[in-house]
């Protein structure tokens, strides 16, 4: 069939095609600008465009970053300098968000007059490999880091009236 794909269902060939659509696949939110956002992984490469996206498209100026390293990651002071600059008011903070404890403390810091609105989950482990080179090990060491942080900080969270945004990153 020169088809690089076919799927066979009730007799039936089907061909996978993209096609436009003129129907947004997701609602549009608005961050609210007040808010705080809280973003994990944030001194890493994704972490950090995630923040200045924030500031400079969605006008965000309360972040909350916060990292394995935190201030002590490299290029941090940097990044606290050009977020500032762009005008955010920032917090850097050095946290495991494995550990719910770690999490609470975070959203301890977050101060009332700009709660919580959003938290934007990219902290994680790369550890590359073909999959027939994953052990047990490698995997949960990769997940650990996603899947447990992002049941902790919907389990810390769940309360919240003015979270109106979670959002998780993962390959």
């Amino acid at each position: 069939t020169r088809e690089p794909q076919l799927a066979l269902r009730n007799n039936t060939l089907h061909t996978p095609r993209l096609t436009r659509t003129t129907t947004p696949t997701n609602p549009t939110t608005t961050l609210n600008p007040n808010g705080t956002i809280l973003i994990t992984g944030a001194t890493g490469a994704l972490g950090k465009l995630i923040a200045h996206h924030l500031i400079t498209h969605h006008h965000i100026t309360h972040l909350h970053l916060v990292s394995r390293r935190g201030p002590n990651a490299p290029g941090a002071t940097q990044l606290h300098q050009e977020l500032t600059a762009l005008g955010a008011h920032i917090t850097l903070t050095a946290a495991d968000v494995t550990n719910p404890h770690h999490i609470t403390q975070i959203l301890n810091q977050i101060p009332t007059q700009h709660p919580l609105t959003g938290i934007i989950h990219a902290a994680g482990t790369l550890d590359d490999g073909i999959f027939t080179a994953l052990t047990p090990h490698r995997t949960s060491t990769v997940l650990h880091p996603k899947t447990d942080a992002a049941h902790h900080l919907h389990h810390a969270t769940q309360h919240l009236t003015t979270l109106t945004t979670f959002i998780l990153f993962s390959s």
